[in-house]
């Protein structure tokens, strides 16, 4: 038996207009092969109702389920960033673990039991698996994120992987962020975090790179090639209806600006740098 299994994992499914995602989400959390401490169900005042929703299919678990740890935590009034939702979650959490699953996404059974493998490395902070598109619909759009990630083909992601998060940092995070959906992510559980997520909230399109730097500065990294994070890109998307090209171009810079200044870079990563600004730039100009 993998010493994985017996962690304790808050599960935190933020929720903000996904209503109509909210119950398979949670069908495919509760039917996780590895075992779950708690389930959260976080709604930051939707409109559409699924605050309500949300209630019920949290009263239901604990009628079908007395056993199950979960519960639902409300805001009265919306907190207007996806980043904020995250902090809440390292609050309310009481695991040693934190996967953050977001209600619009949905995962494979076994994500949570190959993310936590990471964590047999007892300097691991981050653990990840790659993740799958799928739409609206639920159907796959592409098997995996890696072209969209990896650029350059430097063949980062061809195989799991644990190494430094200081390393990782200076081989491929510093040009984007390669961690393309927190949903596919579980952190260790440490409550100085939330002072990062309150340094993130300056950004209002990059938050969640700012947010991975600061936690890999912590130790270590790791990464399953399996793809058993369903990322959802879709309309109703909040990162979709959030962007904005001129400051995401100028948040980019201001990333890439404050990571030349703690670590010393290849040539080449530098380079990937500026190429990345000049992508960004040629899209506007289109």
């Amino acid at each position: 038996m993998s010493i994985s299994q017996n962690k304790k994992v808050s599960v935190v499914v933020p929720n903000y207009n996904y209503g109509k995602y909210l119950r398979k989400r949670i069908e495919s959390i509760i039917k996780q092969t590895y075992p779950i401490y708690e389930l959260i169900v976080m709604d930051d005042a939707s409109t559409d109702g699924s605050d309500v929703i949300a209630k019920n299919l949290v009263l239901d678990l604990k009628i079908k389920n007395p056993e199950m740890n979960v519960r639902f935590v409300g805001n009265k009034e919306n907190s207007g960033k996806s980043i904020a939702q995250w902090k809440r979650a390292f609050a309310e959490a009481k695991g040693d673990y934190v996967w953050i699953a977001e209600a619009d996404d949905l995962s494979s059974r076994k994500f949570l039991e190959e993310a936590m493998k990471g964590f047999d490395d007892p300097k691991v902070v981050l653990s990840y698996t790659e993740s799958m598109i799928i739409n609206g619909a639920g159907l796959i759009m592409a098997p995996n994120f890696r072209w969209s990630r990896d650029k350059e083909k430097t063949g980062h992601y061809a195989r799991s992987y644990k190494k430094n998060g200081d390393d990782e940092i200076r081989e491929i995070m510093a040009i984007r962020c390669t961690i393309p959906n927190v949903s596919g992510v579980v952190f260790r559980n440490d409550k100085k975090y939330m002072d990062y997520l309150d340094a993130a909230m300056v950004y209002s399109q990059v938050g969640d790179w700012y947010f991975y730097l600061r936690v890999l500065e912590n130790g270590k990294i790791s990464y399953s090639k399996k793809s058993l994070n369903k990322y959802r890109v879709h309309r109703e998307s909040v990162t979709g209806k959030n962007r904005n090209g001129q400051t995401h171009l100028e948040e980019i810079c201001k990333i890439h600006e404050m990571i030349n200044e703690k670590y010393k870079l290849s040539t080449d990563v530098k380079r990937y740098m500026i190429m990345e600004e000049e992508r960004l730039k040629g899209r506007m100009e289109k």
